[in-house]
């Protein structure tokens, strides 16, 4: 059975497809075996991990073997500091929109850091934004996921994101 507190499913608006869920690292918690059974368990097709390795291999080392070993899940890493925020915005921005355009066409994706709050929240944001919400609508809904940016720098972050009908007038 899906433990909550490891897989926290986020509101989308109506219609899209796939799913978003938002959870800490797996095996940092519990169990490695554990966690991929719950994330087998609600068919996810994709991980977002934004964890860098030293961090996953430090607090979730059967989470490390497996990336180092290959996974049976598509798994993007874009390693953040934690507390931090991306040297490459730019390159965060993108992986929100793809990451929104894998989930409209029926993708079933997670998105983690080591406890999965800030950094997770603030990427979970872009992509809500992605998909249209304005900046308080995507905070609130994944503040009720459990998420949300923790610094200052992560909620400017979230602030700066553009959709590309504001960026170009």
């Amino acid at each position: 059975m899906t433990d909550t507190n490891f897989l926290r499913p986020l509101r989308l608006p109506s219609g899209i497809a796939g799913t978003l869920s938002l959870g800490p690292m797996p095996g940092r918690l519990r169990p490695f075996g554990d966690d991929m059974d719950d994330l087998r368990a609600q068919q996810i097709t994709r991980i977002v991990s934004l964890t860098p390795l030293a961090e996953i291999e430090e607090k979730a080392s059967g989470y490390a073997a497996a990336l180092g070993g290959g996974m049976d899940l598509s798994v993007a890493q874009f390693p953040i500091p934690d507390f931090g925020v991306p040297g490459d915005e730019a390159a965060l921005f993108a992986l929100a929109g793809e990451t929104a355009l894998a989930i409209s066409a029926g993708e079933r994706v997670f998105v983690h850091c080591a406890a999965g709050i800030g950094r997770t929240g603030t990427f979970a944001i872009c992509i809500l934004r992605a998909f249209g919400l304005d900046l308080a609508e995507a905070t609130a809904r994944v503040a009720s996921a459990g998420s949300g940016p923790e610094t200052e720098a992560q909620k400017a972050l979230v602030a700066r994101f553009a959709l590309p009908a504001e960026t170009n007038p």
